[in-house]
């Protein structure tokens, strides 16, 4: 099992890695204050607009597969498999709504692609699948100053290029609860607590720089700005 390091959680909601401070005990020096959580799950509506990357149930968006071809496809994972195989121009694949976003933990980007259809034949029935593309480690630019947020996301891939641009919508969920979520299954409960516990200590490590002026600095220190600083004749 690997290596998991205490901390202290403040909420009145459980997620799915809170049970290691049962195993671990607490450390009271780094403190997740995760007041405020938002709770997601695959059952029902969910907040600002995440039912299109969990609900399992149909949602108005959804519709039946779509014949594409390559360049018109949104799927990052279609579209690296495609690069890969050689193919005609004229060929198709089958490709339902795609969805993209980033889940940070403390320093480390989660890119999640999910693709959402209809079944053709059952209108009440759907389909959602779900990839984690990638996991980005050690990121310098975070989204955000919480330290966990799913992050919406316009995904594309350049075939000339190989590149792929990833760029933040609107929606952002901060401090989630995933317990809910199809999250559980991908990423590790000591994976979300060690990197929650990372950012919060390096939180703690960081420099303070004094910005205050010369003068708050000696009242601070007990001198009387008026009687210290008056003109002496």
């Amino acid at each position: 099992m690997e290596r998991v390091i205490t901390m202290k959680i403040i909420d009145n909601k459980k997620d799915y890695y809170d049970y290691l401070a049962g195993i671990l005990g607490v450390d009271n020096l780094v403190v997740y204050d995760r007041r405020g959580s938002v709770v997601l799950n695959s059952e029902k509506a969910l907040f600002q607009g995440m039912e299109t990357y969990f609900c399992q149930k149909p949602i108005f968006l959804d519709k039946p597969l779509a014949e594409k071809q390559y360049w018109h496809l949104k799927s990052i994972v279609k579209q690296r498999e495609t690069e890969k195989a050689k193919h005609s121009y004229s060929k198709t694949w089958k490709e339902g709504d795609i969805y993209h976003f980033v889940l940070e933990v403390g320093y480390i980007h989660y890119r999640f692609e999910v693709e959402r259809w209809l079944d053709e034949h059952n209108r009440e029935t759907a389909h959602v699948e779900y990839h984690l593309i990638e996991t980005l480690k050690d990121i310098h630019k975070r989204y955000s100053d919480v330290p966990m947020c799913i992050v919406p996301c316009n995904a594309q891939y350049s075939r000339w290029s190989h590149e792929e641009r990833w760029e933040e919508l609107k929606g952002r969920v901060e401090n989630p609860i995933l317990a809910g979520t199809f999250i559980p299954k991908v990423i590790l409960p000591t994976d979300i607590w060690n990197a929650l516990y990372a950012y919060l200590s390096s939180l703690r490590d960081k420099p303070f720089t004094d910005t205050r002026s010369d003068v708050q600095k000696l009242e601070s220190a007990g001198f009387d700005k008026k009687a210290s600083f008056r003109n002496i004749k």
